[in-house]
Parts: C-alpha cells; sequence; structure tokens
C-alpha cells in the first residue's frame, strides 16, 4: 500500500469498506479464500497460526498503515495464516473491484504490486537466514524494532513476553535472558504488558547498523 502513487493509494483508501473489530476477534482464518486483503487504520492486529489445541503461535504484530493479506488476494490461494485483533482496531477492506478500478486508472500500479510481491518473498528468505546466523538476542532486538512506530527517544511497545517469545519463535526462557541482555545495556525497559525501546536501540534502526 505504502508503495503505491499517493493518489491510488488515496483512492484505494476511500473506496475500501471500513470494518472494526474488538480485542481477540478472527479477522481472517487460514484456509479461507483470499478474497480481500486489509489496511490497518488503527489499533494491532497478530498475524500467526493456531495449532490443533488453540494455541496461537505469532509470526508478526502490525500496527497502523500496515497492509495484510495481499498474498493470498493476489495468488488467488486459501489463507495460510490466521488474524487476530491484538487490540480494537479499525481497518479497511480492499477487494476486486477497488484493485481492478486503481489498476485500470493508473497502469503503474500492477507494476508496483510486482515488486511488492517479489520484495515479500526476499524477506522470508532473510527471515530464514537470520534464524541460522543470528543470535537469540540480535533477533529480539530486531523483532523490537520491527514493532516500533515513530520516530523519538523512546517507544513503547504494547505486547507480552510469551507474544514476542511466539514471534520470535524462541522459549520463553531464552526470550527472559535476552531481554536481561538488552536492558543491561540500556536498550530497552520492561514494563507490565509493554517494551520501551530506548534511544540506543532506535538510532540502529535509523542509521540502518546491525542490531546489537
Amino acid at each position: 500500500m505504502t508503495a503505491l502513487p499517493e493518489d491510488v493509494h488515496r483512492r484505494l483508501l476511500n473506496h475500501g469498506l471500513v470494518r472494526q473489530f474488538a480485542k481477540g476477534e478472527l479477522i481472517q482464518q487460514r484456509g479461507d479464500p483470499g478474497k480481500e486483503f486489509w489496511h490497518i487504520r488503527s489499533g494491532n492486529v497478530q498475524i500467526g497460526r493456531y495449532s490443533f489445541d488453540g494455541k496461537l503461535s505469532i509470526f508478526a504484530v502490525l500496527g497502523p498503515g500496515e497492509s495484510f493479506g495481499e498474498q493470498a488476494f493476489l495468488g488467488e490461494f486459501p489463507r495460510m495464516v490466521d488474524a487476530i485483533a491484538g487490540n480494537d482496531v479499525t481497518l479497511v477492506r480492499i477487494g476486486e473491484k477497488e484493485l481492478q478500478e486503481a489498476i485500470t486508472s493508473d497502469p503503474r500500479v500492477a507494476r508496483i504490486l510486482l515488486k511488492t510481491m517479489a520484495h515479500m518473498v526476499q524477506q522470508a528468505f532473510d527471515l530464514v537466514n537470520a534464524g541460522r546466523n543470528l543470535s537469540t538476542v540480535e533477533r529480539v532486538a530486531r523483532a523490537l524494532l520491527g514493532l516500533c512506530e515513530g520516530e523519538g527517544h523512546t517507544v513503547s511497545i504494547s505486547i507480552t513476553q510469551q507474544e514476542l517469545a511466539d514471534l520470535v519463535g524462541v522459549s520463553r526462557v531464552s526470550l527472559g535472558k535476552a531481554l536481561g541482555k538488552l536492558e543491561q545495556s540500556g536498550n530497552i525497559e520492561r514494563n507490565y504488558g509493554e517494551i520501551v525501546v530506548l534511544n540506543p536501540l532506535l538510532s540502529r534502526r535509523r542509521h540502518h547498523s546491525p542490531a546489537p
């Protein structure tokens, strides 16, 4: 969405259907047909998979300005993940009608969508590579930076340690040790139900240097 020309981006959002979901409500389910994708106007959305015993493994937490569901929608295949409202969220639903109008009005849209899909594939390879080569501390730091919204000397992220452990793909014990090291080095502070990312870690994002 953010890669689209501003006028196309605005037109899609203006013509999409606004939907609201309460915290914990299921937005899309794995196996559903991909008939639309979603833009987050407010709140956050947890992307993951429910196991047979009902446990949710979180792969990503998305916030305002981000979108999800494009791959299944553009590829016309069933959803591969579940999406759950992390808190009360407002979304914009964009379907075939809205996208076709955008492509017809501006030929650049189709090319941009192809580039976006290519970037998604590259990000998937990067995640696999990171899992093989980065330490747990580095993986946790990168995950926290990916969840940060806005600029400033501190950014508060509303996430539990269990959710963060699921997102990174480590145990609670391993996560606790990694967070302890990041806190000792002055990169984060831990509060109940949130993690505060401090300037030393945020400055790495601004200067595009590796996580600690």
